[in-house]
């Protein structure tokens, strides 16, 4: 019986070096760390040697042929992880004399000396046949990396392509001849998008489609049952380059196959626990909900640049346990040196995966996880890069969206939250950042908003109003106030209630804030202001959390400055306790929420008969004592809980006031997995 959740176990061996020390420790390795497959890395990072020729491959073959039956007699299945298609970064090398490829071209014309253009007929027979090889040893996955992009390919800027033959197919899409300068200058104009944002996108999507095809046609026509993986990156920098993910995934995958995805963790080195959190939410968590729900997906645990000075055994255990979330097969795993140093076996992290596999089964085999997800619905959309309208149009970097503010602050705050990839993924309370509303019509706003309770941030309820729709909020106009300018230097609670035990509670917003709207609302809009801001002289300046018509948080700051970060001094207790108030007072939410207890992250799915709470303390004290905010005012309440360390346990609970408190402890970079249960009254 295969594990519920799979180690797979990136290996890295020079051949010819080592070869007689590390292959012996690689199975003592497997068979203590509980390893499932065992990816075995070719021509990779310090020994990669640019686009290798089959002379070369045949080294690694042989390799591979020598390694495979030896995994085989543990039950162990072989992979291959290839490092390069289109190559990372030139890293000072070039292509060979006797490949012919077409070089990437950046937005101001450089051209790379390794970096492939991905519509090269070369390079594409080139990795194809590259990869029909490995196929001919029937490994269980051939995996392409993320290098398979058009962004981050150094020494370029940003990256490309705007080789010859792109802009030709431009220049042929647009029905006009067009110089590189022209285009890029048209792509980003500020404003309106041009048509040569769709004829960017469009061809850029289709580049690598079509690559996709042409290794997966070579690696099936030899044998069929091969997966092939492919590694994702960022997913608003994807954005930016077209990506549909079903569909690209489905290229690579073919008819026969399931999709295979290596979703990025956004921690190479380790972080402090609530600030990985943070950018998992705003990365992995996106990038599975862009994925078809039969994806197999083993997300990258990797530890760089190696050894237990950049990631302790602790932090990749959380990992682990963290990612469940996602609804996963497993993990790959990438612990030790590129360069062919080796395993170290004195870092321990066998022993850890050993000890941790259990709890990894268990969880992920209860279901749990693949049960439909409730919470707050954050709105996001792959092709906002069509709509979205940049500042300056200077740089590539203004076509990424920024529709994930909410994904990185509700988790943390104690809010259940899903990401939605459609307006009709919403189920009662929705999140709204960025200008996530341009991807919308009229009628599909106008429904979301009669349909749901709405949370907006500063630049939502701009875009709303640069659509002519503010009235769906109740405001009139909005204009910016800057942060440190000394318009405002706090928030203070104006309701009359009492949050953090304070009355009329401060929360400060100056330093590292964020730009906040003075928002000018319609005098026939029902309000009820929660807080206002005020300057160092304790003056009003303007109202700042407001719900208004019953049915909008209006929650003003906003113009933040990178699509991935959180501006610290936004994540405060006063307003996690104003959000909550706010969503419970909305009568929407269906879900529990965790009150105090920062950076303990819920996550809830449920199947009609019973809620899976999955509760990950991404802060650094323990969790004690948990309250929980219910969406009902009393109740009984049967629970299981199933830690991540100790007994799993069983008790019952009474709600009072729609609160309970769960007579459990979580320690910093632990979980719980709960199954409740209500039972009728």
């Amino acid at each position: 019986m295969p594990d519920a959740f799979r180690y797979c176990f990136r290996f890295c061996c020079d051949p010819g070096f080592n070869d007689e020390i590390e292959l012996p420790k690689l199975l003592s390795f497997c068979e203590e760390a509980r390893v499932d497959d065992v990816m075995v890395f070719v021509n990779v990072e310090e020994i990669n040697t640019g686009h290798i020729d089959e002379r070369e491959q045949d080294t690694w073959l042989a390799l591979l042929e020598h390694i495979k039956p030896l995994l085989d007699g543990r039950g162990i299945t072989l992979s291959v992880n290839h490092w390069h298609s289109l190559m990372h970064a030139d890293l000072g090398k070039h292509f060979r004399a006797d490949q012919p490829f077409r070089a990437m071209v950046d937005p101001e014309g450089n051209a790379a000396e390794l970096c492939v253009c991905p519509l090269d007929d070369a390079w594409r027979a080139y990795i194809a046949r590259i990869y029909a090889r490995y196929a001919s040893l029937s490994p269980d996955t051939v995996w392409v990396e993320d290098d398979f992009r058009y962004h981050n390919h150094d020494p370029l800027h940003w990256g490309g392509c705007f080789c010859e033959e792109h802009m030709r197919r431009f220049s042929a899409r647009a029905g006009e001849p067009l110089t590189r300068e022209a285009f890029v200058a048209g792509l980003l104009a500020p404003g309106d998008p041009s048509p040569y944002r769709q004829i960017w996108l469009d061809e850029c999507r289709a580049g690598l489609e079509g690559a996709a095809s042409a290794i997966e046609q070579a690696v099936h026509a030899v044998d069929p049952a091969v997966k092939i993986g492919l590694m994702s990156s960022v997913p608003y920098v994807h954005s930016a380059e077209g990506r549909n993910w079903k569909a690209l995934l489905a290229a690579l995958s073919g008819a026969v196959n399931p999709p295979v995805s290596r979703i990025h963790l956004p921690a190479y080195q380790e972080l402090v626990p609530w600030k990985y959190l943070q950018a998992f939410h705003m990365v992995s968590f996106v990038n599975r909900a862009l994925l078809a729900p039969e994806t197999l997906v083993y997300p990258e645990l990797e530890n760089y640049p190696y050894s237990r000075f950049s990631k302790s055994r602790t932090f990749t255990r959380f990992q682990l346990l963290s990612s469940l979330a996602l609804n996963l097969s497993g993990m790959t795993i990438d612990l030790f040196d590129l360069n062919g140093r080796g395993i170290i076996e004195p870092d321990g992290y066998q022993q850890m995966l050993r000890e941790v596999k259990p709890v990894l089964n268990a969880m992920n085999g209860s279901g749990a996880f693949r049960q439909p997800r409730k919470g707050v619905c954050v709105l996001i959309d792959e092709r906002a890069s069509y709509t979205v309208h940049t500042k300056d149009g200077a740089r590539m970097e203004e076509l990424y969206p920024e529709e994930v503010f909410w994904a990185g602050v509700l988790p943390a705050m104690g809010v259940p939250m899903y990401v939605g990839t459609a307006p009709e993924d919403a189920q009662g309370v929705c999140a709204v950042s960025g200008q996530y509303f341009r991807n919308l019509t009229t009628a599909q706003i106008e429904t979301l908003f009669a349909n749901n309770f709405v949370l907006l941030n500063g630049d939502a309820l701009e875009t709303l109003l640069s659509l002519g729709l503010g009235h769906l909020a109740g405001v009139q106009s909005a204009v910016w106030m800057r942060q440190n300018s000394g318009a405002y230097t706090f928030e203070q609670v104006t309701n009359g209630k009492v949050y953090t035990t304070v009355p009329n509670a401060r929360a400060s917003s100056v330093i590292s804030g964020a730009d906040a709207l003075d928002v000018a609302y319609l005098p026939e809009a029902q309000r009820s202001e929660y807080s206002a801001l005020f300057d160092s002289f304790r003056k009003r300046r303007a109202a700042c959390e407001v719900v208004s018509q019953s049915r909008v948080l209006v929650y003003p700051f906003g113009r933040l400055g990178s699509p991935q970060e959180i501006p610290p001094m936004l994540m405060s207790d006063v307003r996690q306790e104003i959000l909550q108030d706010v969503l419970a007072q909305s009568g929407c939410m269906t879900v529990p929420m965790i009150e105090s207890s920062p950076n303990l992250a819920p996550y809830v799915f449920a199947d009609g008969e019973a809620d899976y709470l999955y509760l990950v303390n991404g802060a650094l004290d323990a969790a004690d004592g948990i309250s929980l905010r219910l969406p009902v005012a009393t109740g009984t309440y049967t629970l299981s809980v199933l830690p991540s360390r100790g007994e799993p346990r069983a008790f019952t609970i009474q709600a009072k006031n729609g609160r309970c408190v769960l007579p459990i402890q979580i320690n910093s970079m632990e979980s719980a997995l709960i199954t409740m249960r209500k039972l009728e009254q």
